[in-house]
């Protein structure tokens, strides 16, 4: 599997992007209690846009 459902972080101090991809480092990351559905308008995260 590869691309998800959008999702982003709450966390004040992480980078302001969305991830759509579950191969994502920076997206596997985030910890469950951070973790929010959508894109919250943000920009995708540059490692997402260049995973398959």
């Amino acid at each position: 599997m590869a691309k998800v459902a959008p999702f982003h972080s709450i966390k004040l101090n992480t980078r302001n992007v969305h991830h759509n991809n579950d191969k994502c480092t920076e997206g596997n990351n985030i910890e469950v209690q951070n973790k929010r559905s959508g894109s919250a308008g943000r920009p995708l995260c540059e490692s997402c846009s260049k995973l398959p």
